[in-house]
């Protein structure tokens, strides 16, 4: 088992990694609400102390830039920025135990994050736009970063957060001022930065079902010009699910990693930031629950937190695991990465390298019952390169503020994976699909910020990417049994897909008043076609996916009243969607209806987001944030499987029957609600108490349009807790009961082999938290 005394005796062993540390200064110590100030020097974890980054104000529209401010409702900056964009500081992410990226699906309106079926890969959603990839290796339509750089892989972007100082996300389509075009938003990940006062601190989380999570830090200069960070993490426990045959529990953590950055200024222009990163994850994987199993009629499971898995000896030993092994995950993930910024005098100059690579094995059961049915063993090796350079005006007063930079990447990746059907009836036999994977991007891009008066401003920004895939040594193999004793091993031919397209936008911000901004834009965003690259059996099946591209039309209104006691935020958006890529189905003569991507023509969808922020009272502060969508098909038909199955059971013969869902709701969840309220209240001079609620409502979900097996009913989550702390919040003492009405909810429902099943949400957690900052 991974220990943290590993994360001690690989210190030594780091390369040193990646983001800028900008100049800063101590800020004044405030109490902590969402969608406030990045915490740039505040001492990891602590979630009473937040030092103030002092910036310039910014011309670009995908970034936070904030101004030093006493303000308790968080950065200025963005209020007056025509951007729609979600802070989520340090303090919530402790607050809500975040470690990977699928803590975050509930601190965001209209977000979705959901594992690929029970792996370590992830799928994102904004506002109704996303892509279930099965594989991994397509472009996403949430771009993640992470200090900059671009994580491209579904199982890189879901790997651990730790050591935080903030999460950004973004909505609509971007790439205008950085990094890569795509069509949904971002998730901006950004992590604590090396300081120049000595900081080092721990904190040590303990929960229900065994689970703990274990920080430590320690930061500070090395001389007058010269700072390090090292930060390490470990998680254990938490497996919540049981095996309905058995009473094996299923889930238990068992993680770690660790990050170091050096930061050195050789003159008062220059900034370098040197990086590594390492992590290990050998947890169990989640188990998936059974909603219907048409191959063995195993009843649907009523709880939804129990799972079944069941593996045959001839699997294992196929796909090199060892009998008796449950479920499970060994990944490892490393990289390392230099940023390079440089006062020019007319510009600012950056310059972001990076270096990722991955191993990951997932061994997963995916029909939730003891036969094999569906029971999946992938292997992907994976590695990216990223290069990002890119000119800024520096001269904030200017009227005129401009942003002009490339960038470029390449991922390599060679995927293996085995598919158990033995026991499905209908395919009895093992197969094996691996396939390698090249890819290169290479994106241009401009924006302009102009100041046509002192209140009003125009925007315009352009960009061109390149995007250029090659799907090679693809081949299909089966693995006979003593009733399929026919041969298959099937190889197919290099395939490519080249994407070669613009995008722009523009926008207008005019600030009516002091306290009021509105704003509108339009924006086009796309994203490159792909490949599908699981369970192929004929060659149609890797005809790559066309690009999908999104027309985004947004009005807001930006305003804070009573001197920053009550702030209230708004906007409404309309999307025209074209070629909208989705995990759909195929009909392979003589075999049966399997999945592969496929291009909507056309949808729609549209919605408002409401943002309310209230400190009415020293120490009280009030979060509420609001989402309402709707989406509908345009012009959409799909495989029917029902008429399918019918047309084959009458005639014998395998054939492709259409519906069509024109005018069918997209199953988006309508309404997202997620708001807290804290009360910071002193004992006397020296200490304080702080009760807080959070909670967040999530509308009913489905993913695969006209079938009620695949919907997530709405759920209710709320989570409550108390920190007592000393004036210094040198330490703190926290108790918390999440979703404390122990609710049962779905985090995703897929197809499988000749049934459904899904993933349990995680029920309630009972803890404690202790937390030293010096």
């Amino acid at each position: 088992m991974f220990r943290f005394n590993n994360i001690l005796l690989c210190t030594s062993a780091l390369v040193l990694t990646l983001p800028a540390v900008a100049a800063a200064t101590s800020g004044k110590t405030t109490h902590g609400a969402k969608s406030r100030a990045v915490m740039s020097h505040a001492p990891a974890g602590a979630p009473l102390v937040a030092r103030i980054r002092h910036f310039a104000p910014s011309s670009d529209p995908e970034s936070i830039r904030v101004y030093r401010t006493k303000n308790a409702l968080g950065p200025m900056a963005t209020q007056r920025q025509g951007i729609s964009v979600t802070h989520i500081d340090s303090t919530e992410l402790a607050r809500h135990q975040v470690t990977d990226v699928k803590g975050l699906m509930n601190l965001a309106p209209n977000l979705t994050v959901q594992p690929q079926g029970s792996s370590s890969a992830v799928n994102f959603t904004l506002r109704g736009v996303g892509l279930n990839d099965f594989t991994a290796n397509n472009t996403p339509s949430v771009m993640t970063y992470v200090d900059g750089v671009a994580l491209p892989i579904g199982y890189m972007a879901g790997a651990a957060m730790f050591d935080m100082a903030g999460v950004d996300v973004s909505t609509g389509p971007s790439g205008y001022t950085h990094g890569q075009t795509v069509t949904a938003g971002e998730i901006n990940i950004k992590t604590a930065d090396p300081t120049k006062v000595l900081h080092y601190g721990a904190s040590e989380d303990i929960a229900s079902y065994n689970r703990s999570i274990t920080n430590l830090y320690v930061s500070g200069p090395l001389s007058s010009n010269v700072q390090y960070r090292i930060a390490g993490f470990t998680q254990q426990g938490g497996g919540f699910q049981k095996n309905i045959n058995t009473g094996q529990s299923l889930g238990n953590a068992n993680k770690g990693g660790l990050r170091a950055k050096v930061a050195w200024q050789p003159d008062d222009r220059t900034n370098i930031v040197f990086s590594g990163n390492w992590m290990q994850d050998n947890s169990q994987a989640m188990g998936a629950f059974n909603v219907q199993d048409l191959a063995r009629n195993t009843p649907a499971y009523q709880n939804n937190r129990n799972t079944g898995w069941g593996f045959t000896p001839e699997f294992l030993k196929l796909t090199g695991n060892s009998v008796g092994m449950k479920p499970s995950y060994n990944n490892t993930f490393w990289g390392a990465g230099l940023n390079f910024t440089r006062n020019l005098g007319f510009a600012d100059l950056s310059i972001i390298s990076a270096f990722q690579q991955m191993y990951v094995h997932n061994l997963m059961d995916l029909d939730g019952t003891r036969y094999a049915i569906y029971d999946d063993d992938v292997s992907t090796d994976a590695n990216l390169f990223s290069q990002e350079v890119k000119l800024a005006s520096h001269n904030p007063h200017d009227r005129l503020q401009w942003n002009v930079g490339m960038y470029y990447d390449r991922t390599q990746m060679h995927s293996v994976m085995f598919n158990d059907y033995t026991g499905s009836g209908s395919r009895p036999y093992i197969q094996r699909t691996s396939y390698n994977q090249d890819q290169q991007a290479f994106s241009q891009y401009g924006y302009l910020r102009l100041t046509v008066t002192k209140r009003l401003h125009l925007l315009a920004g352009i960009t061109h990417e390149s995007d250029d895939r090659d799907l090679y040594n693809m081949q299909t193999l089966r693995y006979n049994t003593a009733i399929y004793p026919t041969p298959f091993n099937n190889h197919y031919g290099r395939r490519g897909a080249l994407t070669n397209q613009f995008s722009g936008m523009g926008g207008i911000e005019y600030q009516a008043l002091d306290n009021l901004m509105f704003y509108g834009s339009i924006r086009k965003g796309f994203k490159p076609g792909g490949f599908t690259a699981n369970n192929t059996v004929v060659a149609s099946q890797l005809t790559p996916t066309k690009p999908e591209s999104l027309l985004a039309y947004e009005v807001g209104f930006k305003s804070d009243y009573w001197h920053h006691k009550l702030r209230l935020n708004g906007n409404a958006f309309w999307y025209d969607y074209h070629g909208q890529q989705v995990a759909g189905l195929a009909v392979v003569p003589n075999y049966g209806v399997v999945g592969q991507y496929v291009n909507i023509p056309k949808s729609r969808i549209w919605g408002v987001e409401l943002g309310i922020d209230a400190n009415p009272i020293p120490g009280l502060l009030l979060h509420q944030h609001f989402g309402y969508e709707r989406g509908n098909y345009k012009d959409y038909s799909a495989i029917d499987t029902t008429a399918v199955a019918a047309a084959y059971i009458r005639t014998g013969r395998l054939m492709a029957l259409y519906r069509s869902y024109a005018g069918v709701d997209m199953g988006i969840p309508k309404l997202t609600l997620e708001g807290s309220a804290s009360y910071k209240t002193k004992l006397g001079t020296q200490w304080s108490l702080t009760p807080y609620i959070d909670y967040s409502y999530r509308g009913s979900q489905s993913d695969v349009p006209g079938n009620n097996l695949y919907r997530m009913p709405a759920y209710f989550l709320m989570d409550v807790g108390l920190t007592f702390a000393p004036k210094s919040a040198k330490w703190s003492v926290s108790a918390y009961a999440n979703n404390v009405l122990d609710r049962r909810y779905d985090v995703t429902r897929q197809t499988g082999l000749n049934g459904v099943f899904g993933i349990p949400g995680t029920p309630r957690m009972v803890g404690g938290r202790l937390r030293v900052d010096l």
